[in-house]
């Protein structure tokens, strides 16, 4: 590779420094290497999709795993099939390939290309009102339907590939790729799902009943459609709305249906070690619990 585009998160006190040091090394090889700048008024992050070089090869991302699935959205709005490589610059970073102490390691292998590409499942939903589609968007991690108002159920139904499987009161559900298994799904008490997987895990989130709390793991190319029912005395701009990686949120009314299925791009992502996601995953657990 010898062409390069690096996202920071300038929200991170490193960031400046970090990009600027991995510019240096690229450039200094003979590579190709820019910045993404911060919009105007902000500190945070964005892929700046629309200005990357046509021959970029490979997107680097300083941050965490939320800068990561941020930068791979963009990409994806703008059309830009990128493989990308992420810094950890947060507090977990179960996505990220290396930190900041071996940035040097990660530019010498992106350069000499001992690397590849693991390909990660992502999904698409679709939003219909009236029988029209209103949203169409896609997630790496998992899309949400959720609650809008505090202290209130959503009221839905759930089918999966055109059979109805059950009806729900509860804060949501969450459909989560294998990726997202380790995000809000986990912590929703879900299963985690090895990120090389091709399936969907779909986990009720607080579901008022006893009979159908559980998570359901379906094959990837199932198609998953949920129904948001009114509710007695509900006014009629409904309380739920769906949630795309914790980024857009679109409301939802009584009667909208959310259509889940696999995307047809998946995520490129650039690994350089052979680490066991198993392995990752037991260290990054051990970091959360002190141990």
């Amino acid at each position: 590779m010898k062409n390069f585009w690096i996202v920071p998160n300038y929200s991170k006190p490193q960031t400046t420094g970090c990009a600027g040091r991995i510019r240096q090394t690229l450039t200094k090889a003979g590579a190709a290497c820019e910045i993404a700048p911060a919009l105007q008024g902000e500190d945070a992050c964005r892929a700046g999709a629309g200005d990357i070089p046509a021959d970029t090869e490979c997107v680097i991302v300083l941050g965490g795993d939320g800068t990561l699935i941020k930068a791979f959205r963009d990409l994806a709005l703008a059309g830009r099939d990128l493989p990308v490589i992420g810094v950890n610059l947060g507090h977990i970073g179960y996505l990220a390939e290396t930190d900041e102490a071996h940035v040097d390691e990660m530019c010498a292998c992106l350069l000499e290309d001992r690397y590849y590409i693991e390909n990660r499942m992502r999904i698409a939903g679709t939003v219909f009102r009236g029988g029209a589609q209103i949203y169409q968007g896609e997630a790496l991690n998992d899309i949400i339907l959720t609650r809008r108002e505090t202290m209130k159920m959503v009221y839905f139904s759930l089918e999966v590939d055109g059979m109805y499987l059950s009806s729900y009161a509860a804060d949501g559900m969450i459909t989560a790729t294998p990726t997202g298994s380790t995000a809000y799904n986990l912590s929703a008490g879900g299963p985690i799902i090895l990120p090389k997987s091709r399936m969907m895990v779909l986990t009720p989130i607080c579901p008022h009943t006893m009979s159908n709390a559980r998570s359901i793991v379906i094959p990837a190319d199932s198609v998953v459609e949920m129904k948001v029912e009114r509710r007695s005395g509900e006014s009629g701009n409904g309380s739920a709305c769906v949630n795309f990686d914790a980024g857009v949120s679109i409301p939802l009314l009584p009667g909208d249906r959310l259509q889940i299925c696999r995307a047809e791009v998946p995520a490129r992502m650039i690994r350089i070690r052979e680490t066991g996601f198993l392995e990752t995953l037991r260290k990054k657990l051990d970091i959360q619990t002190g141990r």
